[in-house]
């Protein structure tokens, strides 16, 4: 009886145990496609980095410290990237400007697409005045990946959004701190980064 008890106990432990593992399995995906559902997908990104102040003073404090957008689609079944930036700058913008970077992700299409990325991408630090009082006056920056440059072939798998190993392509010397605190780059303590991709008409057709 008391060996009945054991062995029944034990299948029981055994089912809940499996049960619970698949069932965080299936959190672990519904959460995933719940973020693959919140990314945008239409080529374009705006990034609001809040509480700008503070976050330049923690950049100040630790070399080479890195903010990552949230990432973004090219198109609908397109590219996945990520746009990161320095606040205090980095490599020749270090202690001086504000350096920005983008680099490809693994994204769910990659084995559909074609290799390597190769779209020009323009970067804009907006300028937050009221444009019925002044035209705003945007720092641009616009570039077509190098097709030899390794950030823009085909990622691995194991490339994370935090590979820190994988700086991408970018502008160490966006704009100068003296530069960003003219107009309103800098507005309610935040600034906007936006990153665009030109996908052709035929890819998105």
């Amino acid at each position: 009886m008391g060996r009945h008890l054991e062995e029944s106990t034990k299948t029981h432990l055994g089912m809940v145990c499996a049960l619970v593992s698949r069932q965080r399995q299936e959190i672990l995906e519904l959460r995933r496609d719940v973020e693959e559902l919140s990314v945008s997908s239409d080529g374009i990104l705006i990034w609001k980095i809040a509480d700008y102040a503070r976050k330049l003073q923690e950049a100040k404090a630790r070399s080479n410290y890195e903010f990552f957008s949230p990432p973004f689609y090219t198109h609908k079944y397109g590219y996945k990237l990520q746009v990161s930036a320095f606040l205090n700058g980095n490599g020749s913008g270090e202690s001086s400007h504000l350096s920005v970077y983008i680099r490809v992700l693994p994204g769910e299409y990659d084995n559909l697409l074609e290799w390597p990325f190769s779209y020009r991408v323009t970067f804009s630090l907006l300028d937050q005045s009221d444009p019925s009082l002044s035209k705003p006056q945007h720092i641009t920056e616009t570039f077509h990946p190098d097709p030899n440059w390794k950030n823009f072939q085909k990622p691995g798998a194991s490339r994370s959004s935090l590979d820190e190993s994988t700086l991408g392509f970018g502008y160490p010397k966006f704009i100068s701190h003296e530069d960003i605190r003219k107009r309103n780059y800098v507005r309610d303590n935040a600034i906007f980064i936006k990153a665009s991709v030109e996908i052709p008409q035929k890819i998105l057709a």
